[in-house]
């Protein structure tokens, strides 16, 4: 009797059970521990699932209904408050076995942080990433921190080195940050060239930097996005990009080689009428999408 009336997808992303054998895997990452102006991303999976149970799944730019591609919603990583080594580590635990097992990972943040975190765990894979920020997070340590939001790419120039880090929607950064990213040649893209240089142009300059890459994994930063789409995000920044140019250009450059994405920094407590975690969640299923319909037609 009970299952008649009791909903068990009331807290997974979508509110639908999964499709057997779905390569997708979703888990939250709620880390809240560095954000140095308006922290709340802790709450940010729960926003985006609920989101995600109120939005429309058909894609116009795969032609596919997300809910026929399916994904399977782990919940989320335990997060020790105030510990940042130890989450790390867990998110880096999590993040590999879900690759190792053949799944392709969609991870909710949280601060941008946890991307460091995925990136310790998948470096056997030799990722790629591509980073869409509008902060270019090079600091060497902020606030005395040097596990910090505002260093983020930093330590993942670290790891993989800077041929393997493309920034898209940079436009906020210090003197310093962007002589460090000019002197490592790290390759980035701000919202002034992306209309100049047209979406096009941006696509090829990603794509032949993609070509040295085995695998691929994309981070997303709400605040890529101008304030006046996606307001609920930790460290707004004015002259952003705007969500259906960057969905494009995300459908020019990704493909197969994709072995997982996230979406970070969205903090609901600051958000209006939950717009920022509709766009979150339409991130998630535009680009599972792209995705699926991608490695559907590699098997034929």
């Amino acid at each position: 009797m009970l299952e008649l009336y009791v909903d068990t997808t009331s807290r997974v992303f979508g509110c639908f059970n999964p499709k057997p054998n779905t390569p997708f895997v979703l888990v939250g990452a709620p880390l809240d521990v560095t954000a140095s102006y308006r922290p709340g991303t802790r709450f940010a999976p729960a926003s985006i699932r609920q989101a995600a149970c109120n939005i429309e799944f058909y894609s116009l730019r795969s032609g596919l209904d997300f809910e026929d591609v399916g994904v399977r919603d782990l919940g989320d990583i335990a997060i020790s408050p105030g510990v940042v080594e130890d989450n790390l580590e867990r998110i880096a635990k999590v993040s590999r076995e879900i690759i190792e097992g053949g799944g392709r990972l969609i991870l909710l943040g949280g601060e941008h942080l946890v991307t460091y975190g995925v990136m310790r765990g998948l470096l056997k894979f030799k990722p790629c990433l591509l980073y869409l920020d509008a902060h270019f997070d090079l600091r060497n340590e902020y606030l005395g921190l040097k596990l910090s939001h505002a260093s983020t790419l930093r330590r993942i120039v670290e790891l993989l080195g800077p041929d393997r880090v493309f920034v898209v929607g940079v436009r906020a950064f210090t003197k310093s940050e962007l002589e460090y990213a000019t002197k490592h040649g790290i390759r980035h893209v701000t919202p002034i060239q992306l209309r100049l240089l047209g979406l096009r142009e941006v696509a090829r300059r990603i794509k032949s930097w993609m070509n040295t890459c085995e695998t691929l994994y994309l981070s997303v930063d709400m605040d890529v996005f101008d304030p006046a789409y996606a307001p609920g995000v930790s460290n707004p920044e004015a002259d952003g990009v705007d969500p259906s140019s960057m969905l494009d250009l995300l459908y020019m450059v990704l493909d197969k080689r994709l072995i997982g994405f996230d979406v970070v920094e969205v903090s609901p407590p600051h958000d209006v009428s939950d717009i920022t975690s509709i766009l979150a969640a339409k991130i998630v299923v535009e680009v599972t999408t792209k995705l699926y319909s991608d490695l559907r037609l590699r098997k034929r």
